[in-house]
């Protein structure tokens, strides 16, 4: 049985979640990466602490984001992911490909 096939025979709810995990991770990173780095560069001297309030407060602001995202059902937050995101969401189902029934 080849892969694509076995990814036919897995259950919806279970493909589903696993597009929510990868696309939480995904959004966690774009969030986390740049704050990190505005971090290193007031660590190394180089901000005041003004950059790093309005990077804060951005984060935060895309982190209720990210919380309002994933509290959805898990339908509802599938149908949002590819309606927000299309170019993501191409990229991850031609590796994940749905089980059969799925659009």
């Amino acid at each position: 049985m080849s892969r694509h096939e076995k990814d036919h025979q897995i259950p919806e709810w279970q493909w589903q979640q696993a597009l929510i995990d990868a696309y939480y991770d995904y959004r966690w990173r774009q969030l986390l990466e740049p704050l990190c780095e505005t971090f290193q560069h007031w660590k190394a001297g180089e901000l005041t602490h003004v950059p790093v309030d309005r990077a804060i407060e951005e984060a935060y602001k895309e982190k209720c984001w990210i919380n309002a995202l994933f509290s959805q059902r898990q339908d509802r937050a599938v149908a949002l992911i590819q309606s927000l995101d299309r170019e993501w969401f191409e990229t991850w189902v031609k590796e994940q490909h749905p089980p059969s029934g799925v659009r």
